[in-house]
């Protein structure tokens, strides 16, 4: 008897095993089905927290799926550390949500850097956006199918002519990068470019839009 109950828990604990595993869900990041008007059940909450000498404005995220706001928040709370003032340089950030959807959470900063060593204000603009089945951060390559460097590195191109812009030398300017900084709204991808890496014009910053749909063949869309 105490043999078959053994073998009865046995069984039991390997079906519940196995159907942990079979509900297991696929978090990678694609684009298919997108609809820029479905929600993420995620809720952007508005906070402020003093860095050091620097007050930076950023957002908290509550939602049903307990685990994918506890990576967000990690996340976040990892990524305004860069604001963190040094013996030199203090940060004044604002932070705005720029796209909130079924498929990913956005959020830009606006940061006024003030360099007492050269007594100078500079501005920059920071992106963060998040897998919403994950919670974690998406690097650009995420968005994209393996390859998509050269093509959108044209489309860069053809976009700087059409704005009008002029891009710094070749060795400032890297194009694409794992470095690239982005952001992104429901409809688009913005690509920012700081600090003259991308344009020598006004106050050196460049902000490149792309909308979704003029993306298409370069999106990671799974048929």
């Amino acid at each position: 008897m105490k043999k078959l109950t053994l073998l009865f828990m046995a069984l039991l604990m390997f079906n519940l095993s196995f159907a942990k595993q079979k509900e297991k869900v696929d978090t990678t990041f694609t684009f298919t089905n997108f609809d820029a008007k479905s929600e993420s059940g995620i809720t952007p909450l508005k906070r402020t927290k003093i860095l050091g000498n620097s007050r930076v404005e950023y957002f908290a995220f509550t939602g049903k799926k307990s685990d994918v706001v506890r990576q967000m928040n990690k996340s976040m709370e990892k990524f305004i550390q860069e604001f963190k003032s040094t013996k030199d340089k203090t940060y004044t950030v604002t932070s705005r949500v720029t796209g909130n959807n079924g498929y990913f959470v956005s959020v830009a900063f606006d940061a006024v850097e003030k360099n007492s060593k050269v007594g100078m204000l500079s501005k920059e603009t920071d992106g963060i956006s998040f897998n919403v089945k994950s919670g974690k951060p998406l690097l650009l390559k995420d968005l994209f199918f393996p390859g998509y460097e050269k093509e959108l590195e044209n489309l860069i191109t053809g976009k700087f002519a059409e704005l009008g812009l002029q891009k710094s030398d070749e060795t400032r300017f890297k194009g694409v990068s794992k470095k690239t900084n982005f952001y992104l709204e429901d409809d688009a991808l913005i690509l920012v470019y700081n600090k003259n890496l991308g344009t020598n014009f006004a106050d050196g910053q460049a902000f490149i839009p792309f909308l979704f749909k003029d993306l298409i063949g370069l999106l990671n869309i799974q048929q």
